[in-house]
């Protein structure tokens, strides 16, 4: 992995176990893009130990340092920013048709944003900060916002923004929302889908409508702890669906408390997985991962001072003083489902010989990846399916 696919990798794996002391068996799911793209324009007008807080928890403190800027007019971008921006176009330019995604940031109308700030977040990040009237006109504020989500991805997230979700007294608010449905090189099609029964722990279990495929995948197995891994690529072969399933004598909560960034890496090496001949049974998959506030998740994790007035540091915001980041708020949906279409190339016609079956029938994690640069787009973990 680069090595800002590596701070991607960190923070997400961080924030994963964050959400999960608190969620140990419900379904996760979040987009450490999503969030990386929308703390970035918090990070660009933040200086002194905010900044450096926000950079140790992003794990982009070792690329600030390595990093040389090709951006003089923006002076304050050390190259991270211009990389982070790239990274975006890159993403967006090779799966527009299976990710849509939409960040904005919102002040309220007494803290103007800094004419300079505005200038290079528009031309860094495509975005442009809003002011918005939230100490007395609140319920407009909203629509306002939930009326632009939905409009940037494509009528896929709606109403992101629920009645109480925001408040009179909020000074800063970031959101981002962003979609998924994949489209894979191997299809999957309804006729092959069947009740199966699908374990949610030692004694119960429930059915759930299992797809089924066959083809050959990247398949890897690791000793410790016991998992076996395979990479489902989608049609073009940029994106891809790392699914880590744990042994049967394997919980979750233990691959969840030892699963690191290392170990990931190592876990879907080339030298760990193997061109196999497969048949995948995978319950069909419909998450919404809905985070009404992240900021006592990222304050857990050492991001503490843009969360409070009398330390935050945000004077490359707006200029005053006394600003801080009010509320994070994070929806990312998934659907991973058969194909509509005809036209789906799909070697599944070809029966597979001598195949190994992989039955997703019980909790697992997985991961979505851009293949080239190795960055993490979402993370997710089933329970219940």
């Amino acid at each position: 992995m680069g090595s800002l696919g590596a701070a991607n990798a960190e923070f997400c794996l961080d924030v994963f176990k964050e959400i999960s002391y608190d969620h140990t068996i419900e379904n996760i799911f979040f987009s450490p893009l999503g969030l990386l793209s929308a703390l970035a324009v918090v990070l660009f007008g933040a200086r002194g130990e905010s900044a450096s807080q926000m950079e140790k928890v992003l794990h982009l403190n070792e690329l600030t340092r390595t990093s040389n800027s090709s951006n003089t007019r923006c002076e304050e971008d050390t190259g991270v920013h211009s990389h982070i921006q790239a990274l975006l176009s890159e993403i967006t330019k090779t799966s527009h048709s299976q990710i849509h995604m939409a960040s904005g940031m919102y002040a309220e109308e007494t803290r103007p944003f800094l004419p300079k700030y505005l200038d290079c977040i528009e031309q860094l990040y495509k975005l442009k900060p809003e002011n918005v009237d939230f100490k007395n006109n609140l319920e407009e504020a909203r629509t306002q916002i939930n009326a632009w989500i939905e409009n940037k991805t494509k009528g896929e997230i709606k109403d992101l923004l629920l009645p109480n979700s925001l408040t009179s007294s909020d000074q800063l608010v970031l959101v981002n929302a962003i979609s998924f449905k994949g489209t894979w090189k191997y299809a999957f099609r309804k006729d092959q889908t069947t009740a199966m029964p699908f374990r949610l722990d030692e004694s119960q279990s429930k059915l759930v409508q299992m797809m089924r495929l066959q083809g050959h995948f990247q398949l890897g197995s690791v000793k410790e702890p016991r998992v076996k891994v395979l990479e489902m690529p989608d049609t073009e072969d940029h994106l891809s669906m790392v699914i880590v399933l744990p042994g049967e004598d394997i919980g979750l909560g233990q691959v969840t408390r030892e699963i690191t960034y290392e170990k990931l890496k190592n876990w879907i090496d080339p030298t760990n997985m193997k061109d196999t001949a497969v048949v995948l049974h995978l319950p069909q998959l419909r998450l919404d991962g809905y985070h009404d506030d992240l900021t006592s998740i990222l304050a857990a994790l050492g991001m503490t001072e843009v969360f409070d007035p009398s330390r935050a540091n945000l004077s490359g915001i707006t200029a005053g003083g006394g600003l801080k980041v009010s509320k994070i708020i994070h929806k990312a949906t998934l659907e991973v489902t058969e194909s509509d279409s005809e036209f789906t190339l799909t070697n599944q016609t070809n029966q597979v010989e001598n195949h190994e079956i992989f039955k997703v029938d019980h909790p697992f994690l997985f991961f979505i990846l851009h293949k080239e640069t190795k960055i993490i787009l979402f993370c997710g973990r089933v329970f219940n399916p």
